[in-house]
């Protein structure tokens, strides 16, 4: 949704340098091979700092941050065979009375990891050495030609809308999506085989084929309604591929930006109020079929405030859409709206940073050459 908008909105600013005119035109800009090298040089310095923001910070550390249980226990559960191995320790009301006050300070200082980037990294760090801010990259790139490969089979198809193909190729790949939140959430990487560290397909389709309905949902009203509001205060209309300077008759550059502007907080609101919950809902669906045996990076508490029990309990043995909205508490939404806001604004610094570097590199190095009409 935020690559369509800001699309849309660069090309619209873009064909406003245009005077929409079809006279005589004026000079045309050439750049010369040097200036194409600083730009692919400065370009390819920058492609780490573009991986970080695009993929750490606004896929792995949410993707954490949904999961993390903010109020973790502060002893961990003693396993059974050590306590009936050991004989139970003397009853001490001094080292009793101290280790309550440590266990309530401990309460009180402790911030959830994800609270802040530096953390979290630490945490990641600490699990995975430098590769841990990117884990499950891997499976994201296996995501992508997927997506890439599916799409192109249900485009084909004549009887299947492009909205709808969409859809199906989401719920075709839940199983990839489910295994990439796994990557991503447990506390070492797997040792099985690709194939076997795959989560089960019909289980898996059937806790989270709902949710991820909802997710296309969202992100269809999202992106109708930025193109509503679009044609409801008169932005012209634009092609990815296809320069029409015509369409900007009339229009002036301030006009254009002020309305692209209102299209796009329109979006950004409505990725806020209904994206991100109901991709909150889909990733804790997700993580609820994480294996019992495999422990997370941050604390995640699996019964969802007591409403998931065991596979061998209950059969169904996941979160309920219901149940994994109603459990994350109004602390986490704070806590992941922060987060969202503080990746964004490290993107826009790190484009500005960018921007600001080739903007002198193409003004005084460019070439003016008069066209022959």
């Amino acid at each position: 949704m935020w690559s369509h908008v800001a699309s849309a909105g660069v090309s619209v600013l873009k064909r406003a340098v245009d005077d929409g005119s079809d006279g005589p035109q004026g000079p045309n800009t050439k750049l010369p091979p040097l200036a194409w090298a600083l730009i692919f040089l400065v370009t390819l310095l920058f492609l780490p700092a573009f991986f970080v923001t695009s993929y750490t910070l606004k896929q792995v550390y949410p993707t954490l941050a949904i999961i993390e249980n903010p109020n973790p226990a502060v002893y961990e559960a003693v396993n059974a065979d050590d306590n009936d191995a050991a004989p139970a320790p003397a009853y001490d009301g001094a080292d009793a009375a101290h280790a309550g006050s440590d266990a309530a300070a401990t309460a009180a200082t402790s911030k959830p990891v994800t609270a802040s980037f530096r953390r979290t990294h630490r945490v990641l760090r600490a699990a995975s050495g430098w590769r841990g801010s990117f884990r499950g990259v891997g499976l994201a790139i296996i995501i992508a030609v997927a997506s890439g490969v599916v799409s192109v089979v249900f485009s084909v198809l004549p009887f299947v809308p492009t909205f709808v193909g969409s859809l199906l190729t989401m719920l075709a790949l839940v199983q990839l999506h489910t295994a990439w939140v796994h990557a991503v959430i447990r506390a070492t990487p797997s040792t099985l085989p690709f194939r076997q560290s795959l989560p089960p397909f019909r289980r898996t389709f059937e806790a989270t084929c709902v949710p991820v309905f909802l997710l296309w949902l969202a992100n269809g009203v999202t992106a109708l309604a930025a193109f509503g509001i679009a044609k409801a205060v008169g932005l012209p209309q634009w092609r990815d591929h296809v320069s029409q300077p015509g369409d900007l008759a009339g229009y002036s550059a301030g006009e254009l930006i002020w309305k692209t502007i209102v299209v796009v907080l329109v979006a950004i609101v409505l990725v806020f109020l209904i994206v991100i919950p109901a991709n909150v809902v889909l990733v804790r669906v997700q993580a609820s079929l994480l294996p019992a045996d495999v422990d997370t990076v941050v604390p995640f508490d699996r019964s969802f405030n007591g409403t998931v029990e065991p596979a061998v309990v209950d059969s169904r043995g996941y979160v309920t859409v219901r149940d994994a909205f109603r459990t994350f508490t109004r602390a986490s939404w704070k806590r992941l709206l922060v987060l969202y806001v503080k990746a964004y604004l490290v993107t826009i610094v790190v484009d500005v940073v960018y921007a600001a570097i080739l903007i002198p590199i193409v003004v005084f190095t460019s070439k003016k050459t008069t066209p022959v009409v």
